[in-house]
């Protein structure tokens, strides 16, 4: 009998030992221990794809269920994403439209936001048979082969220049806005596929005659950019084998670099159409499109992705790649995460969607996302990744989403720039330099940006901005970058900075050495980032690079991502040319990320940290804030997910800045400054 009642006494000990997010958490999963969830794939493709469960039928009979989904929901679940349309054609699918409308009835009648997938490939035995003409609308290789989806050869890629298949799909999303009335639209599947399987049809020849035409119009223009008078006389590169492409370093072919630009245009130009289309419908449904991140390879070259060329038109970008996982990487202690993902997003007015069920992945998504006002707030840990996450941090996120998580602008000291045909020209030795340079930002704990070209209007912004490796810079850059240096701020180069132009031939004279003062501020050089580590001979057998569809060339993989060799004298470098110093300054570890954030309505700042080192709890540690605002602070507390309630804390206010000491952490605490 006493056995018993100590047996009862340490569980209710252990229960009370619990943080309120602990036992939310565990409530949540006890309420959803049977719940079929929802997916965005048909079972038909289930079926025709194989490699799934015997009893997949039973699971979908259920998932639609009204109990079922009380059951979300009574966990507090308010999203959920159901399929809508795979690629089979419009009629195949009419009935999993049908599901979806009746479905989607319910899911808002219980309160839940309701996102339809939308698919970007064509799966050829069900669509042809039911509209033959779709066979014209396939990508062609330069050998007049369809463009498949892998392994996957049912299913062949549209070409982004046929506006045919753009008409088609927009009497799809029409159903989806008005008869499903989807709250979010979920487009994958956007991306193009590596040399030599770039299309070739004559549509893609007409759009890029058209696309040179436009951008050199005189013969005087074509001549200077080519060597030629007529750019009707140009043929999109074609390759003598299929691994050719794999030999190229840089990009110095004006045609091949004028070919990479045109189809990262085609590319966007098909994706802002759907989502203007579907905004001229109705503006509040939010519009995700699966063009992932930003990445330490060439994905201009790869995949035809350019970012800022979706600014305005996307509300958000998913991250569902493998191996960026945050983390530290167990064989060469590189500190990895999707941090330059989400400070390019930020800067460009996305969002950013990414699995949330590793605390790790969570408290960098907290730290670092931007949860953007409008139709694309849906509630960030509420949205795909997030919805059905019920650990204890996420249980801390969803409790002050709206409190601090929200009507945020995050603080930037230095901008790292990356501009086109730096990044786009160099097939991967440029993602180098750049790659590093942030790798030391991120972990000595810089607030930064980061920039592309189309920018630049910015950079009197921050106290210092960098080009690390930024090789090839036009003369307009360069003299941007100039005034910018003359009017007091310090431009950081390292390596080959502006050596060539933006055509990348090579110059006899850069414009931004070896001057060394310039003005009021200062031009500071670092000859080289070196790297740590030196780079694995890969093998083509080995596997592919994580985000790219196959390996091209030598690239540097997410375990590299290891503190430059000289990176004591890169951040020196970066500090002593800040005439204000830096926004925050710790005592933090170098295995901790941080960002600073202001929310203006509430007068309060930010301080996320995140600890990526699971084997250790951080110790106190000494920090210190510029305050953001003239006014007196009225408080500091310290919020965490491993305790219930906010902790006051103790903290000085001495000429501009804040100092306090931060509590021990685990993972993920927050410190917010609130002033008058």
């Amino acid at each position: 009998m006493a056995t018993r009642l100590a047996l009862i006494l340490l569980c209710a000990a252990a229960a009370l030992a619990q943080t309120r997010w602990e036992r939310s958490a565990e409530q949540k999963r006890a309420l959803t221990k049977d719940v079929v969830w929802l997916t965005h794939e048909p079972l038909e493709f289930l079926l025709r794809r194989g490699d799934h469960f015997d009893d997949e039928p039973a699971h979908y009979a259920r998932m639609y269920a009204p109990a079922n989904l009380q059951r979300m929901v009574d966990a507090g679940d308010r999203y959920g994403r159901i399929y809508f349309y795979k690629g089979f054609g419009l009629e195949y699918e009419r009935k999993n439209m049908e599901t979806a409308r009746q479905a989607a009835a319910l899911m808002h009648k219980l309160g839940m936001k309701v996102s339809i997938y939308m698919a970007g490939t064509m799966f050829t035995e069900t669509l042809y048979h039911e509209l033959p003409e779709a066979r014209n609308w396939e990508q062609r290789d330069q050998w007049g082969r369809p463009v498949t989806y892998g392994i996957q050869t049912y299913r062949h890629y549209a070409c982004p220049n046929e506006p045919a298949y753009r008409d088609y799909l927009k009497r799809i999303v029409r159903i989806g806005v008005e008869e499903v009335k989807a709250d979010e639209i979920a487009f994958d599947n956007i991306m193009l596929q590596p040399e030599p399987q770039s299309c070739h049809c004559a549509r893609c020849i007409r759009a890029f005659h058209e696309f040179l035409r436009k951008r050199y119009p005189t013969k005087d223009a074509a001549m200077r950019r080519f060597g030629l008078p007529d750019v009707e006389w140009i043929a999109p590169p074609e390759w003598s084998s299929e691994s050719q492409p794999d030999g190229l370093t840089t990009l110095s072919d004006p045609v091949l670099q004028e070919w990479v630009r045109f189809r990262n245009e085609s590319l966007a130009r098909y994706s802002d159409d759907l989502a203007d289309y579907v905004h001229s419908l109705n503006p509040k449904v939010a519009l995700e499109f699966n063009i992932k991140g930003l990445y330490s390879f060439n994905r201009y070259w790869t995949n035809a992705i350019y970012h800022p060329l979706y600014a305005g038109h996307v509300d958000m970008i998913s991250f569902d790649t493998g191996g960026y996982e945050a983390r530290i990487d167990p064989g060469t202690g590189a500190v990895v995460s999707q941090i330059r993902s989400y400070k390019m997003a930020r800067r460009l007015g996305i969002s950013c969607i990414e699995s949330l069920n590793d605390e790790l992945r969570a408290a960098v998504h907290m730290a670092f996302h931007y949860a953007k006002p409008g139709p694309a707030y849906l509630g960030a840990p509420n949205i795909n990744g997030a919805h059905a996450a019920f650990t204890p941090i996420m249980e801390f996120f969803r409790f002050y989403n709206d409190r601090y998580y929200t009507g945020t602008d995050n603080v930037a000291d230095v901008a790292v720039l990356r501009n086109w045909p730096s990044m786009a020209y160099s097939i991967n030795a440029t993602s180098t330099p750049a790659t590093l340079m942030e790798q030391v930002l991120i972990q000595y704990k810089v607030p930064f940006d980061i920039l592309f070209e189309e920018q630049l209007d910015r950079i009197p912004r921050y106290g210092a901005v960098i080009l690390a490796g930024q090789e090839s810079v036009s003369q307009a850059q360069a003299d941007a970058l100039l005034a910018y240096v003359r009017n007091g701020g310090t431009l950081i180069l390292t390596d080959n900075t502006a050596q060539y132009n933006e055509w990348r031939e090579r110059r006899r004279v850069n414009p931004l050495l070896p001057a060394r003062q310039e003005g009021k501020g200062r031009i500071v050089y670092i000859p080289k980032i070196v790297p740590a580590t030196k780079r694995a001979a890969r093998g083509d057998d080995q596997d592919p690079e994580p985000g790219a569809t196959v390996r091209r060339g030598e690239r540097m993989s997410p375990a590299e991502w290891v503190l430059a060799a000289n990176h004591g004298e890169i951040y020196r470098a970066v500090v002593d040319g800040l005439r204000d110093g830096l926004s925050v300054e710790s005592e933090a570890p170098l295995t901790t990320a941080m960002e600073i954030t202001t929310r203006a309505a509430s007068h309060e700042t930010l301080i996320h940290f995140v600890n990526f080192d699971g084997q250790h709890k951080l110790a106190p540690f000494a920090a210190g804030v510029r305050k953001q605002w003239a006014s007196r602070v009225k408080s500091v507390a310290y919020l965490s997910p491993d305790a219930d309630d906010p902790q006051p804390m103790e903290f000085r206010e001495v000429n501009g800045r804040v100092s306090f000491t931060v509590p021990a952490t685990r993972l993920y605490g927050l410190v917010v400054i609130a002033q008058e």
